[in-house]
């Protein structure tokens, strides 16, 4: 598979861009999940399952509302891969505020699909590079132990 099988909406770049201007000083954890349309389009899109909203000004427009980690598994399938752009404030050893930007690759184990794997492993580094983020991740459990919640905050954090 090649990267020009898929492509990012000029909506979809506008939701992005926006979602990382509007939580650069977030002071609360937030998130926006992205999810590749079906065959035959492989469209990149926002996951709206929660809002089918319009992407108006609303905070609420980024869907289910997580406020910290171990909520994150809700707002996800639990037998598909998704992309997950989080903001996520924290501060510093040296008592800094900071709002990293974060990409999460959610690959739950109850993923059986193999042609899902595939599909967002053929996309990965053209979401990867549009979104930009400080820091990128695989998530292949599905976070259901406090302990998988503890070493993805550590891993973001560190």
């Amino acid at each position: 598979m090649s990267t020009s099988l898929y492509q990012i909406s000029p909506e979809t770049k506008t939701r992005i861009n926006k979602f990382r201007t509007a939580t650069s000083r977030a002071e609360k954890l937030e998130h926006l999940v992205i999810k590749i349309q079906p065959k035959p389009s492989y469209e990149i899109v926002v996951d709206d399952q929660e809002d089918g909203e319009d992407g108006d000004d609303d905070d609420d427009d980024w869907g289910v509302e997580v406020n910290e980690l171990k909520d994150l598994p809700e707002a996800l399938p639990d037998n598909l891969p998704r992309f997950v752009l989080l903001a996520y404030p924290l501060v510093t050893k040296d008592g800094l505020k900071k709002t990293p930007l974060v990409l999460l690759y959610w690959k739950p184990p109850t993923v059986v699909s193999q042609e899902w794997k595939m599909v967002y492993a053929g996309c990965l580094e053209m979401v990867r590079s549009f979104t930009n983020p400080n820091k990128f991740l695989e998530v292949n459990n599905g976070l259901e132990d406090e302990d998988d919640v503890q070493d993805l905050k550590e891993q973001i954090e560190a």
